[in-house]
């Protein structure tokens, strides 16, 4: 189920992209620092990617669809055995504002959606299912482009502060548990390319 709903939403993008002159479309890959006290040792998440397009209805002015992935697989700590793992999975779409200075192309965007964030206790409890939760998020940051040809340019860099309102009472095996606040100042890094 969610192999196919990623491939609907590459389809979607690349849609986007090809029936519109000024579209966009950029991936890469993408790191997370999650915000949470259980884990300080192992807050970071670098296994993850981005995809997102964007439609410019003016030189300036676009609508953003972001999707980002990411996933960790736990070492020994005093919360966490080898074999736990975690999986973040977001949505994010909202205005995205790009100017052209020659082949620099900063931007700036506010994305609003939702984040789904499943923890998989395989190694401290043996037997236990996956637990998932979904709720709000935001996104509010930029980055820099740099055009390499009129259809190609490399993202240099992203860097978003990544809001998430996750609850200390979302997972009943005690993560993320008690020490979690109601929500997270969670940050994000991805370098990629993007087409045109």
């Amino acid at each position: 189920m969610r192999k196919l709903s990623l491939i609907a939403l590459l389809m979607l993008f690349c849609g986007t992209f090809a029936v519109a002159q000024k579209a966009e479309l950029g991936a890469g890959w993408n790191y997370l620092h999650f915000d949470s006290d259980v884990i300080p040792s192992q807050n970071g998440i670098p296994g993850g990617f981005f995809v997102d397009g964007t439609y410019y209805f003016t030189n300036l002015i676009g609508l953003t669809g972001d999707f980002q992935y990411g996933k960790k697989t736990f070492s020994t700590d005093d919360t966490f055995i080898a074999g736990d793992a975690a999986r973040a999975i977001s949505f994010h779409a909202g205005p995205r504002v790009k100017a052209h200075m020659g082949k620099f192309e900063p931007f700036a965007h506010a994305l609003f959606g939702f984040t789904n964030l499943q923890l998989n206790p395989a190694g401290s409890i043996p037997g236990a299912a996956a637990e998932s939760a979904t709720n709000f998020s935001l996104k509010l940051g930029g980055g820099l482009d740099v055009a390499m040809s009129p259809h190609f340019a490399v993202r240099v860099g992203e860097f978003n502060y990544y809001y998430t309102k996750f609850q200390p009472t979302d997972y009943s095996f005690g993560f993320p548990g008690p020490g979690l606040n109601s929500h997270q100042n969670n940050i994000t890094f991805g370098v990629g390319v993007v087409l045109r």
